[in-house]
């Protein structure tokens, strides 16, 4: 699945998520779901239900990687914040996205195969 145009819109959206909408949806996602993130170091948080991780979301963009069993739930939840992108996969692990290196390159750390990587990739690569 190719998420080149979901990252796009995502990098060019919303000037405020980082310092305003970010808290803000972590505070209504902590109330049905574990979030821990070091918002000196990290870039992207990882959303738990008990000790399974359901989904990643960035600190600097407005982008949430949700597996599709939690992503109507979490959509639910996030209704009230319009800019959100959301990449929404059968399992965190599957290596089937794919991205154009020009607009992640630009935004993201390195990552070795933009042609066959997964959320859990990314989250991985980006974190930090």
């Amino acid at each position: 699945m190719d998420i080149t145009e979901t990252l796009r819109t995502a990098v060019h959206s919303n000037n405020y998520w980082k310092h305003s909408d970010f808290s803000s949806v972590m505070e209504v996602l902590s109330f049905h779901y574990e979030i821990n993130i070091e918002m000196d170091t990290e870039k992207i948080t990882a959303l738990y239900l008990g000790n399974k991780t359901i989904g990643y979301i960035c600190l600097n963009y407005p982008l949430i990687f949700i597996e599709n069993q939690y992503a109507l739930q979490v959509k639910n939840l996030l209704h009230s914040f319009h800019d959100i992108e959301y990449i929404i996969v059968n399992t965190l692990s599957n290596p089937y996205l794919s991205v154009n290196p020009d607009i992640y390159n630009a935004y993201f750390d390195f990552m070795e195969n933009l042609n066959a990587f997964s959320a859990e990739d990314f989250y991985f690569y980006n974190v930090n």
